[in-house]
């Protein structure tokens, strides 16, 4: 019988900080579920602290991938292996308050129109908390204004946390498969937030180290892959992606209409460096540029 709850964590040599994540998502006061990880091949001593918890906890399944397949196919590969009637992602790095999942399966169990929950997050560097921004709750009623409204906060918060909901089972397989490109977890929640409203719960549920692969734009282009001129204008590939994801290659919104789509993934694609032009100036400034400005701030 499958699990109520399924948290499913991509890792990929993070043995120093990856146990402190296994322990709260087993830790969980809501015990009906399974941690699923994909090892993306791990090199460090990842492999062994995944064993060694597996064996005090069945609740603990580990898929080994043969070969480093990339950050973003490694996400889609432990959603793919997860089996709960509710699924949420939790990063190697980060860990949960205990009621976390119990909180979130409450909301989501009182509004059938909830196509996610989550709780604020604390950010934390060198173990101390610092503040990097707060998800918002998505509340409207109308899909397009909830994907507007969406992408009007994802800049306030520096982890687009709203990844990291738990979502029905359902809704979860709505979702396209994310692609390997900038912003694709942001192309994620806004098909999320298309198919239902979103809730930020009230309480520090989740705990988000700074620091990991998406902590600067050069660091995510490089171990993504991409080509690196995607560093220098990240915002306006965000905003081609946005334009494409919404306007023709998403089936998730296939049932607005064609100029309702397009009018929308406009609005969307163009508020993405207009609401960035500061951002936007910076990465296409000269390297210098950017390390006095560094030097400043």
């Amino acid at each position: 019988m499958a699990p109520s709850v399924s948290i499913a964590i991509p890792t990929f040599n993070r043995a120093g900080r990856l146990e402190r994540a296994l322990t709260s998502a087993l830790g969980q006061t809501h015990r009906d579920l399974e941690v699923v990880v994909s090892d993306n091949a791990s090199t460090d001593g990842t492999p062994d602290l995944l064993q060694a918890v597996a064996s005090r906890d069945s609740r603990l399944r580990v898929v080994r991938q043969p070969e480093n397949r990339g950050m973003v196919a490694n996400l889609n590969a432990v959603l793919a292996l997860t089996t709960g009637e509710h699924v949420m992602l939790l990063a190697d790095d980060d860990w949960l308050a205990p009621r976390c999942v119990e909180s979130a399966l409450a909301a989501l169990a009182a509004d059938a129109g909830l196509a996610g929950a989550l709780g604020h997050v604390t950010y934390v560097r060198d173990e101390s908390p610092v503040q990097a921004g707060q998800p918002t709750s998505l509340p409207q009623r109308r899909p397009a204004r909830r994907v507007r409204a969406y992408f009007a906060a994802v800049q306030r918060d520096h982890g687009n946390t709203w990844m990291y909901a738990l979502v029905p089972r359902a809704v979860l397989e709505q979702l396209s498969p994310m692609r390997n490109v900038i912003g694709f977890d942001w192309l994620r929640v806004a098909e999320l937030a298309w198919l239902g409203r979103v809730v930020v719960l009230p309480g520090q549920l989740l705990f988000r180290e700074l620091g990991g692969t998406s902590e600067t734009t050069t660091r995510n282009v490089s171990e993504s892959r991409l080509p690196a001129l995607h560093a220098k204008v990240p915002h306006l590939v965000i905003a081609r992606e946005v334009a494409a994801q919404i306007g023709w290659r998403s089936a998730v919104y296939a049932g607005a209409g064609r100029r309702a789509r397009l009018a929308l993934a406009a609005a969307c694609a163009c508020g993405v460096p207009a609401r960035n032009l500061r951002h936007v100036a910076f990465h296409l400034a000269p390297d210098a540029v950017q390390r006095r400005w560094h030097a400043r701030a």
